[in-house]
């Protein structure tokens, strides 16, 4: 759709749309009409069987007012007069009133039955779905088409009256009513034992709809004739208007377009129309004026560096005008600031070409002063390096010294323990001594009793005092000898005692000796590691003068450099400075700086 002429879209518009809201109509038309006849059908159908159900319900009542008795019904069944009996049943004289009609009318009248008699009565699948329906939801009368057919169904629901039962109700009463007891009515046929106001069948009228159909076809037929012609002649008209007063405008506009697509700005449109499309043409033109006059010829003076080019915006709204005048207020400036920046670029080239001159020779008397510094900490490392030697010696005589102290201290602790061990043993041998003192005392008295009971016993007692005699000499002696003995133990416990005392002090000496050892060690230690962090330290400061020596002699490359790249820079500005001077700027702005 989107790819379609202005001319395709207008057809479509006045031709298609209107053509489909009249086949609507049309539609809703056909199906208005064929309910109209549908239902005109139906009215029909229902008055005929309204019809047939009042001539039952005259029969009804002849019945009712004795016309027709049981009696004269069982004198005509004894005489075989089967005609007349049928032409007294109230349903069977309004079907064949009804049939009559239907052969003069042109319809189909027909009385489908639940069990009857006459096969011809006999319902089809149809006839059985819609008479099973209207007894189950108890409807008087309902109506279907038939689409195989093209016609329609009426049924008015036929129900037993007592009348009815006469034929139709208990076989027990056949005796009462027709003199049998086999349950037989007048014609032979067997009661089924209906009940009075039961669904017994229906009256159908079918009717056709295929006259009906051909009079509305034939209506819609000459009606779609009309419209086609109104079609066609809108057709026309649309084409004529659409060609003079919409296409060729917009053709000769949009030709307009294409040549200002291509830069084209000298062809205008020249419409005499007073409508929006003469209005857009006015406009149109405009715009191209615009275009060249403004905008072509505003580029062209910036393209020869022209920049007072005295915009003026016609309003707030007004984007073009309002770009253009930025944009000649932003190069103003920009040129303005290029050539003051110009003239400070050509001093400043010149500034740094000499500051790289004087760099260069520091960065040279900077290098020759790296090198001595070099050389005097290489000569400060050898030192360090010496004294942390010494350093690392010192820590192993005193770790030395310090094992040996603490091998001292050892063997002195255990020489303390000996010595308390001997002291402990005196002191046990004293107790000993004193205990055979102690013996010695009592034998020397058992002694002298001996020899106080051997006087006593006169001669009998010689020999025993001559032994308790030596009894006590030898306990003098062994006295004698205890006390001696004691007193040498007692002289070997005290010189214990003092040389227990000697030895804790000589103990408590070695270990001040090794506590002074091990500080010792412990500084002698700091000074190995201060040695050699100062050592790496000034490594590091070595590797870093010379990196510092390397980045000075790039210094000095750079700057030898940086002067002969300011000469051309000062070169280059110059000829900047002399390209900045063909712009002409704004009146009011500052001058070019010399």
């Amino acid at each position: 759709m989107k790819n379609l002429s202005l001319r395709t879209k207008l057809l479509i518009g006045g031709i298609f749309f209107p053509s489909l809201l009249v086949l609507i109509i049309f539609g809703f038309y056909y199906y208005q009409q064929s309910n109209q006849a549908l239902m005109t059908t139906v009215d029909a159908s229902r008055l005929l069987a309204l019809s047939a159900e009042s001539t039952r319900i005259e029969m009804e009542k002849k019945w009712d007012h004795g016309l027709f008795t049981l009696e004269d019904m069982r004198a005509w069944a004894e005489a075989g007069e089967r005609e007349k009996i049928l032409n007294a049943v109230p349903v069977v004289s309004a079907w064949q009133a009804a049939m009559r009609n239907a052969e003069e009318s042109g319809f189909i009248f027909k009385v489908p039955k639940f069990q009857p008699r006459n096969p011809k009565n006999s319902p089809d699948p149809l006839e059985a779905r819609i008479l099973k329906k209207m007894n189950q939801e108890q409807l008087k009368e309902y109506y279907e088409v038939n689409d195989a057919t093209n016609s329609v169904h009426y049924f008015r629901a036929v129900y037993l009256t007592d009348t009815c039962l006469y034929c139709h109700g208990d076989p027990a009463k056949s005796n009462e009513y027709w003199g049998n007891s086999q349950g037989l009515d007048p014609t032979g046929a067997k009661m089924e034992n209906w009940k009075a106001g039961e669904m017994h069948g229906a009256f159908e009228i079918i009717h056709s709809l295929d006259k009906a159909d051909a009079k509305l076809a034939g209506i819609i037929i000459k009606a779609l004739l009309i419209a086609s012609f109104a079609g066609i002649l809108n057709a026309v008209l649309i084409i004529i208007f659409a060609n003079r007063q919409v296409v060729k405008p917009i053709r000769q506009t949009m030709e307009m377009l294409e040549e200002l697509e291509q830069g084209h700005l000298d062809r205008r449109l020249v419409l005499d129309q007073g409508d929006e499309i003469g209005r857009m043409a006015k406009y149109m033109n405009s715009f191209a004026d615009c275009l060249q006059y403004d905008i072509v010829e505003t580029l062209h003076r910036l393209s020869k560096g022209d920049l007072d080019l005295n915009v003026t915006p016609k309003d707030d709204k007004d984007v073009i005008r309002g770009a253009l005048l930025s944009l000649e207020t932003e190069l103003n400036e920009l040129i303005s600031t290029i050539q003051a920046a110009g003239g400070q670029i050509a001093n400043g080239s010149s500034h740094v070409g000499d500051v790289s001159q004087v760099l260069a020779q520091g960065a040279t008397d900077s290098a020759a002063s790296l090198e001595e510094i070099s050389s005097s900490l290489n000569l400060m490392v050898d030192q360090i390096n010496t004294n942390a030697s010494n350093a690392m010696q010192v820590d192993s005589s005193s770790s030395q010294a310090q094992q040996a102290a603490s091998e001292g201290g050892e063997r002195m602790a255990r020489m303390s323990e000996a010595m308390d061990d001997i002291n402990l043993a005196g002191q046990n041998i004293q107790k000993i001594i004193k205990v055979i003192d102690e013996i010695a005392f009592q034998t020397n008295l058992l002694a002298l009793n001996a020899a106080v009971e051997a006087a006593r016993a006169g001669q009998h007692g010689k020999g025993f005092a001559v032994v308790a005699e030596e009894v006590r000499s030898l306990a003098d002696r062994s006295a004698k000898a205890a006390a001696e003995t004691s007193a040498l133990i007692a002289g070997t416990v005290e010189k214990t005692e003092h040389g227990v005392e000697v030895v804790k002090q000589v103990e408590a000496s070695l270990q001040q000796i090794d506590e002074n050892i091990n500080i010792v060690s412990d500084l002698a230690t700091k000074i190995a590691d201060s040695s050699q962090t100062q050592s790496k330290g000034i490594g590091e400061i070595n590797d870093g003068l010379t990196l510092i020596d390397g980045v000075i002699q790039t210094n000095t490359a750079t700057s030898e450099e940086t002067a002969a790249t300011a000469e051309q820079l000062s070169s280059q500005a110059a000829h900047l400075f002399a390209l900045l001077k063909r712009f002409k700027l704004k009146r009011g702005d500052k001058e070019l700086p010399r």
